[in-house]
């Protein structure tokens, strides 16, 4: 009797076999120059553009246009632009670096690339068969991206959807464990960090309410009294706070300042949550 590894993996081809095929069917025409849809949202383009601390303006229109062309045969007639958007977010992201990890010596420094996430996406099990992400993202840990650290996040993306974050996301359940247990013990080092001035004059507010609340629970966690005094930080799966950007700051003059802005109010938040699960 073959073994559960072995029939997954089996499983695994069938499906991307599948995948191929039904791709084929619908057909696989190679697309020309005349054959894309210019993008539909309009870039700004401030006077001076490109700068040398923010994305270029060139970059922006790349990615508006790759969402309406997701597809290889858009990625290969403009191969040369895709480089040179990458380059552009490459160089951002080294400077990121740079200047986070003054900020937070804990962060690993490593080469940009090292950094940045692929851009392809994940089809595996999946019917959206659209081969790119249609934004530009990275992130920063003390571990590197893949680690399950507390991290900086960033990306960037046309039609004003560019966001900044910091924090814990859907953490594992051992990880999720000892967040909660790290609440219990001493709340008051998490309302503490939220509750610092940067933060009231990044986000507009503090405390729980810049925090992400998509996934919070509604009732109290298993095995915590639904009376306990702190049971609106422990009722979060995660801990997560981020704040948007337009895609006139992205583009524009100061805009790296703004991202390091966001990254340093939130250094003490990421200091507790990396004290309680690292």
């Amino acid at each position: 009797m073959e073994n559960k590894e072995i029939q997954q993996q089996k499983q695994l081809k069938l499906h991307r076999s599948s995948k191929k095929k039904n791709t084929a069917e619908k057909g696989d025409a190679i697309r020309k120059e005349s054959d894309m849809n210019p993008g539909k949202i309009k870039i700004p383009r401030p006077k001076g553009a490109p700068f040398a601390d923010a994305i270029a303006p060139d970059t922006l229109e790349f990615m508006s246009e790759l969402m309406e062309n997701n597809h290889r045969d858009f990625m290969r007639l403009n191969e040369k632009r895709w480089h040179t958007a990458r380059k552009d977010f490459i160089d951002f992201v080294r400077t990121l670096i740079d200047e986070l990890h003054k900020m937070d010596p804990t962060i690993l420094v490593e080469d940009a690339r090292q950094a940045i996430y692929r851009q392809n996406r994940d089809l595996r099990f999946t019917n959206d068969l659209r081969p790119y992400k249609t934004f530009l993202s990275a992130s920063f840990s003390r571990g590197g991206k893949k680690s399950s650290f507390a991290m900086y996040y960033i990306s960037i993306e046309p039609g004003n959807k560019t966001h900044v974050a910091a924090g814990l996301w859907q953490p594992s359940s051992d990880k999720l464990a000892r967040m909660r247990q790290g609440i219990i013990d001493n709340a008051d080092l998490m309302r503490e960090a939220l509750t610092i001035p940067r933060i009231k004059e990044v986000f507009g507010e503090d405390g729980l309410a810049i925090l992400e609340a998509s996934d919070k629970l509604k009732v109290a966690p298993k095995n915590i009294p639904k009376d306990h005094p702190e049971i609106e930080m422990l009722r979060f799966k995660s801990m997560a706070a981020s704040k948007m950007f337009t895609d006139e700051e992205v583009v524009s003059a100061g805009f790296l300042d703004k991202v390091l802005d966001v990254y340093e109010a939130l250094v003490p938040f990421v200091t507790v949550l990396n004290s309680w699960t690292g």
